[in-house]
């Protein structure tokens, strides 16, 4: 995937020392972000796999298009996010770094689109499972609201970013919010595999 290109050249530049020294804090939390980001489209895409089970009649195929629509715009976003990375790396290279922490907020919020994507996905294999009850939904669909309101407020907090150490404070926690959308999809995985034995 591109996504893994743009994790490996931004390890590259670390590695070189080409990245100006005052960015490479910044730089290296951003890269952690990507690898991130980049566990969390396979994973996606993984559960987009495992949910093909579900399928049973006409309502649920046309369910089944429309998710695996929005895994492929979820895989596209991630081609735009890995772009900007690149760029990222490119301004951090540059002498002329003034622009790190904007486009830092920029990278974030990127990431936030991501994890919203894969937030609706994990709603809508739900709703394709045709289960609305029951203490594991709630349980589900509360942390679906958590994730929403933590991009909420990272994405509030990216406009307010003015020094580096903000930036990679807010990269890193970004980090984080993917990392638990990540852990979302892979139980929602699980969760389908096992309705799946069942509908079979």
């Amino acid at each position: 995937m591109e996504i893994d290109d743009a994790v490996r050249e931004s390890t590259a530049a670390l590695d070189s020392g080409k990245v100006r020294a005052s960015a490479s804090g910044l730089v290296r939390h951003a890269s952690g972000l990507v690898r991130d980001a980049s566990g969390l489209v396979r994973d996606a895409s993984g559960l987009v796999r495992d949910a093909s089970g579900l399928v049973r009649n006409d309502e649920t195929t046309e369910l089944y298009k429309d998710i695996t629509k929005k895994v492929r715009d979820l895989c596209r976003a991630s081609v735009q996010f890995s772009r900007y990375m690149r760029h990222f790396v490119e301004i951090a290279r540059s002498t002329d770094a003034s622009g790190l922490v904007r486009d830092a907020s920029g990278l974030v919020r990127e990431a936030s689109g991501l994890v919203r994507e894969a937030s609706g996905l994990v709603r809508d294999i739900l709703e394709l499972m045709d289960k609305s009850e029951g203490e594991e939904m709630k349980d589900f669909k509360d942390k679906i609201n958590d994730i929403a309101g933590t991009v909420q407020e990272l994405e509030k907090r990216s406009t307010f970013v003015e020094d580096p150490e903000e930036a990679s404070n807010l990269v890193r926690d970004a980090s984080g919010l993917v990392r638990d959308a990540s852990g979302l999809v892979r139980n929602a995985s699980g969760l389908v595999r096992n309705a799946s034995g069942l509908v079979r």
